[in-house]
């Protein structure tokens, strides 16, 4: 039973370290808490569905156009709407991707209804027998994605100039200026990879979940995760969210259902309390 639990809690534990990962990125690269994160992940799914109806397209070709479509809307949020705002309070900032959350909730809501949208899975959801554990191959598929996005970012940041560029910039703006990093294209990237991030993990989720404006409440999942692992810490972004999987699957199995959506909200406060800087962050010091 055990082990049952532990196979079926990797899947949403990947699907909120690259949520997680999204919002880690945002924050470390521009101080900014995105909260209307978890509509972007809503709206990343959404732009599968609105390739498909429009174009008419199958549905991995259709994924392709969202991904697309992700990168330009990375780009029209910064430059539409943080790098107007790059010199206004932190809470500006904060409020601006709140609504800016907002408008993608209600455009989804206003132009494909309320109701929810049935979303294909990647492989099979049949579960099949593997030594006796139940495993379903479309779970598969999403944690061996999210496994694979997650090694791009590492080979990004670790292996290439530009990724280290991102780092740099990320951990001391002033000083990957001097040495001619161009912060505002780094801000630019960070924005883009985010964007593409979401709606990966839109694709992968929705499935899981059922499609609807309102699915944006996995952003709750995502922040908890990041700030578990530590905000400024993206390994502990992947940490928080495979760390969180597994609790939420032993909590509704062996205590109750109804505590699986709950101990997010708990973790959450007794992290605050207890370990403010997550498991693998580090808290840092400002003055203000």
């Amino acid at each position: 039973m055990l082990a049952q639990v532990l196979v079926s809690s990797i899947t949403a534990g990947a699907v909120y370290a690259l949520i997680a990962l999204g919002f880690v990125l945002i924050y470390k690269g521009t101080g900014v808490v995105h909260f209307g994160y978890g509509d972007q992940v809503t709206f990343g799914a959404y732009l599968v569905l609105i390739a498909q109806a429009l174009i008419g397209l199958p549905f991995w070709p259709a994924v392709v156009v969202a991904l697309v479509a992700s990168v330009l809307l990375g780009a029209l949020i910064y430059g539409g709407l943080m790098w107007p705002l790059r010199n206004a309070s932190l809470l500006a900032q904060i409020i601006a991707s709140l609504a800016m959350g907002t408008v993608l909730r209600e455009f989804v809501r206003a132009y494909m209804g309320p109701s929810a949208w049935p979303f294909p899975f990647l492989l099979s959801p049949a579960p099949i027998s593997v030594f006796g554990i139940l495993v379903v191959p479309a779970n598969l598929a999403i944690v061996g994605v999210s496994l694979g996005v997650l090694a791009l970012l590492f080979l990004l940041f670790e292996r290439t100039f530009h990724g280290k560029a991102i780092m740099a910039a990320c951990d001391n703006r002033i000083g990957a200026s001097l040495i001619g990093v161009q912060v505002s294209m780094v801000f630019l990237a960070i924005w883009i990879l985010s964007s593409v991030l979401a709606t990966v993990a839109g694709v992968l989720v929705a499935p899981l979940l059922t499609l609807s404006p309102d699915m944006g409440l996995i952003g709750i999942k995502g922040f908890t995760a990041a700030v578990l692992g530590g905000f400024n810490s993206l390994p502990g972004a992947v940490i928080g969210g495979i760390v969180l999987g597994v609790l939420e699957a032993l909590a509704g199995t062996y205590v109750s259902s109804a505590l699986k959506d709950m101990i997010s909200y708990g973790i959450l406060i007794a992290v605050v309390l207890v370990r403010p800087q997550g498991l693998l962050g580090v808290l840092a010091m400002k003055k203000v």
